[in-house]
């Protein structure tokens, strides 16, 4: 136990241990020295169970409380009440959210009877009275909430309740401005000026259009592609819009569309939007497209089947076919002994989706080809005449194997290759790969063009062509140096004839060590060649 010591010279209290009791300590603040003794404690005033000074006690009682009769003459002891058990313990969290509750609840009342009560509010026409009971109800519910919540001061609770209750019942009085119920004269009128009524449409200037065309432009919604037309001609540009109306469509396929419809007709990509016109249907406007209404049809034939074309509106029609837009069984289609891996692959091959056209086609590279050639070549030649396709790498690989006949496949490879030069973009191996397999000759001032840019990178397949390129080696030998030449020098090794031997020779005079070596080495692999 500690006990409690006050220093005889300056008053200072201090608690000690009850080991120093009878021994000398000094203090701390002025440093004088004394004996621990009953002199120097304090003792304080006792209180027993009972007296009214320190009421707190009661809850320490430890003699039972019922009140016994007096047995002969002693009279029995009496106690305090028991301490109700709420105040003892803590506050749950219950009655803490119902307080709250209770708070808030009268505080959005009291919003809701100023805010909501004026002109045109939430509250506009209710009488006074029942505005009064909106508010006596909130305010009773709210009042026990928050005695309810406060078992320890139900007394502090009630009153700060009956405040903020006499503060939700004086404010119907304040804000009366609406409660004045509106006549039903007046209210029918103003429930006519809120609806809108439709604007009749400004007569049209000419010749009406036909009823049939009248609904069908209702039918499907064609504002915003009367709208598009309007806008180009207003420009004054030569562009057409058109609309195209896909029934039956699925939501999750509209990005696919539109793609495939942007990829197809170089529209532009800020006209073509889609108008939901319920039940799956869908118009979709489009701009600027290179084809005609005819050809745009053909090509949205790739989406489902064109049940209708309507020139009087400029709306093609198009029932979608949904199941076009899965993708086939993953193990049919990488199972080459599945019967059904050609059908299948043939079919991703028509997909508008261009990453399944890539897997179709990289899957169809390392297969036989032992069905549907003819269709499988076909396709793959028209997909290499794409623009927008940026994998024809894989197409060539896989015409390589599928092409029987030469001609056609390198023809669109040589087409592919000039439109990536045009566009400065990087031409892949395996396009030139696929022209020297076919040796079409057409295609040699395109890689030689290559070959000049990047001597070591395209010197491999620029010798796959053989010896029709020595004649264009030979031409420009005198002005190439450098790596240049060197390649120039390993090429002419690889396919040059006995006309090479002369322009080999020329070369010598003047030439460094490594030049003599590498047109000795290719002067020994002519004359190997043409010894045979």
């Amino acid at each position: 136990m500690l006990l409690v010591i006050r220093c005889p010279a300056c008053s200072q209290r201090f608690k000690v241990g009850e080991d120093l009791r009878g021994k000398t300590v000094e203090c701390g603040a002025c440093e004088t020295r004394f004996k621990v003794t009953d002199e120097v404690i304090v003792r304080r005033p006792k209180v027993y169970p009972g007296e009214r000074n320190e009421s707190k006690i009661n809850s320490f009682q430890r003699v039972p409380l019922a009140l016994q009769l007096p047995v002969g003459t002693h009279t029995a002891a009496r106690y305090g009440q028991a301490p109700d058990p709420a105040v003892m313990e803590p506050v749950s969290p219950l009655r803490i959210l119902a307080g709250i509750c209770g708070v808030a609840g009268m505080i959005a009342m009291a919003l809701l009877l100023m805010l909501g009560g004026g002109r045109a509010g939430i509250l506009d026409g209710m009488p006074i009275e029942r505005r009064l009971i909106m508010g006596g109800f909130t305010a009773l519910v709210g009042l026990l909430l928050l005695i309810y919540a406060n078992p320890k001061a139900r007394r502090r609770a009630l009153a700060v309740g009956m405040i903020f209750a006499t503060a939700v019942m004086v404010i119907p009085f304040l804000f009366r401005d609406g409660s004045t119920p509106i006549p039903a004269r007046d209210l029918a009128k103003l429930a006519s000026t809120n609806v809108r009524t439709p604007k009749k449409p400004a007569p049209l200037e000419g010749p009406q259009e036909p009823e049939e065309i009248v609904a069908l432009r209702a039918t499907i919604g064609t504002d915003p592609l009367v709208k598009e037309i309007n806008r180009l001609a207003k420009e004054g540009s030569t562009k057409q819009a058109y609309g195209i109306w896909l029934r039956g469509m699925v939501e999750m396929n509209r990005l696919l569309i539109r793609d495939y419809v942007f990829r197809t007709t170089d529209a532009d990509p800020s006209s073509a939007n889609f108008y939901p016109r319920g039940d799956g249907n869908f118009l979709m406007v489009v701009a600027g497209p290179k084809q005609n209404l005819q050809e745009l049809a053909e090509v949205t034939s790739a989406l489902g089947k064109v049940t209708n074309i309507y020139p009087e509106i400029s709306v093609i029609e198009v029932a979608v076919t949904n199941e076009n837009f899965a993708e086939g069984p993953i193990e049919k289609l990488t199972n080459k002994n599945d019967p059904a891996f050609y059908n299948l692959n043939k079919r991703e091959l028509e997909s508008i989706d261009l990453d399944r056209v890539k897997r179709a086609v990289q899957r169809l590279a390392d297969a036989e080809p032992s069905a549907y050639r003819v269709d499988i070549t076909r396709r793959l030649i028209t997909l290499l005449g794409e623009d927008q396709i940026d994998f024809k790498e894989d197409i060539c690989i896989a015409l390589s194997r599928w092409a029987e006949a030469r001609g056609p496949a390198s023809e669109a490879a040589i087409i592919a290759v000039e439109s990536l030069l045009a566009k400065k973009q990087k031409v892949a191996a395996g396009i030139i790969a696929l022209i020297a397999k076919e040796q079409n000759l057409k295609g040699i001032p395109l890689v030689h063009q290559l070959w000049l840019e990047s001597p070591n990178s395209w010197e491999g397949p620029y010798a796959d062509f053989g010896q029709p390129i020595e004649k264009t080696l030979a031409e420009g030998f005198s002005k190439m140096d450098g790596s240049l030449r060197h390649s120039a020098i390993r090429l002419l090794g690889k396919v040059g004839s006995s006309a090479s031997l002369e322009v080999l020779s020329s070369a010598l005079q003047g030439a460094s060590n490594e030049t003599k070596i590498l047109i000795e080495n290719a002067q020994a692999a002519i004359r190997k060649r043409l010894a045979r």
